[in-house]
């Protein structure tokens, strides 16, 4: 989904790998197999010379598990989460040769900004620090570009040169000096989390981008939803699992629902599964948004469609296709036959209209500065070019 945003808006993909068999099919059914190395990350970092050298950009997102309150929140630590060493490992490798990237861009969950308190993010930008980057971090919710709740981080870490030309930099140790004050009210893509860690961490080599947020979303789940299923159709369930699904509910959506029903014309709702208390349960949403995608790990992962109207409602799961819309995916983009690979495909990825911001507003920006600023060279050897890792 990097490379689908990211082509969007000038960018080449000249390298990508994953260990994942079933990424890799998803890829090469709608990008071709030439640039795809299907291998673990480690195995990469032991040679990144099959690496490109003049890429400018790197991009990476690294597993969230142990990240989170269900993964035991091991943090960078964590087997499947430290592979971000292996990114490391692979920079400083460039680094002696002279071919590093001059952009690295990383993705993963707000759970990183917690991490062992803030300390991973800050050992985080102080390795790019130690390799000649500057770093910012940024917050973006799929919610102001699609119809799913899905809040990502971002750090953006910037080669030195590059970045006294496109950056506000903290260079005197002061963490409250005008390069941080000025932008100090932005509270939207800098929340007060990535604020405290700056603040406590004030010789790391922050830089901030000036950012233009003004987007403005007016899709929502009924835009996304499949309306052309006919009554019968097998995806709806049957009424003993729609009566075990209302069993589920809480007092307050159940009169939700029941508000739904008497619509004159369909409205939708989400529901997932969560334990609470021991007890399964089924949380419902109605703002007209979708919950974050999942990957399939059992059955409360996946996301729950109601549909209620002219007194009456109905259930099913939200299908791979919806998924993808509700990741901004076009809709000739190929998914696996297989719906639990297509649920995959899909909840583990990036909303592409995040990135075609990001494109928009952070790496095109950069890109044209270091062209402008290199006007002698032969860009044929270093042009929006992308490496995902």
């Amino acid at each position: 989904m990097v490379r689908e945003g990211l082509s969007q808006h000038g960018w080449s993909c000249v390298w990508a790998n994953d260990i994942s068999k079933d990424k890799f099919n998803t890829y090469n059914d709608n990008f071709g197999d030439e640039h795809f190395k299907l291998a673990d990350i480690w195995d990469v970092a032991s040679d990144s010379s099959i690496i490109p050298s003049s890429t400018f950009l790197y991009t990476a997102s690294f597993p969230c598990t142990d990240l989170s309150v269900a993964g035991g929140r091991a943090g960078l630590a964590g087997v499947e989460s430290g592979t971000i060493d292996a990114l490391f490992k692979i920079l400083e490798a460039k680094c002696r040769v002279g071919t590093k990237p001059n952009v690295v861009l990383l993705e993963n969950v707000r759970g990183f900004l917690t991490s062992h308190g803030g300390e991973d993010v800050a050992e985080t930008v102080k390795r790019f620090g130690d390799l000649g980057y500057f770093t910012d971090i940024i917050e973006l919710d799929a919610r102001d570009f699609s119809a799913q709740s899905r809040p990502r981080v971002f750090v953006v870490a910037v080669q030195e040169s590059l970045a006294m030309q496109t950056m506000k930099l903290n260079k005197n140790d002061e963490v409250f000096d005008t390069w941080w004050s000025e932008i100090n009210s932005n509270d939207y893509l800098r929340s007060h989390r990535v604020k405290s860690i700056i603040s406590k961490n004030p010789s790391l080599k922050w830089g901030i981008l000036e950012l233009d947020f003004d987007v403005k979303n007016t899709i929502r789940l009924k835009d996304i939803v499949e309306k052309d299923l006919q009554d019968d159709s097998p995806l709806w369930w049957s009424d003993e699992r729609k009566s075990h699904l209302f069993s589920q509910m809480n007092l307050n959506h159940i009169k939700d629902l029941e508000l739904m029903q008497k619509g004159e014309t369909y409205s939708y709702g989400t529901v997932f599964r969560r334990m609470r208390k021991g007890k399964s349960m089924a949380e419902m949403r109605t703002d007209g948004f979708a919950g974050c995608l999942r990957t399939p790990r059992g059955g409360s992962s996946k996301q729950i469609l109601i549909q209620a109207g002219f007194g009456d409602w109905k259930v099913r799961l939200l299908t791979p296709r919806e998924y993808a819309r509700l990741q901004g995916v076009r809709e000739s983009f190929i998914l696996p036959e297989n719906t639990n690979k297509g649920y995959f495909a899909m909840g583990d990825a990036v909303c592409v209209p995040v990135i075609e911001f990001i494109a928009k507003q952070i790496l095109n920006p950069l890109f044209d500065n270091y062209k402008m600023s290199n006007k002698a060279m032969d860009f044929s050897d270093k042009a929006k070019t992308a490496g995902m890792l």
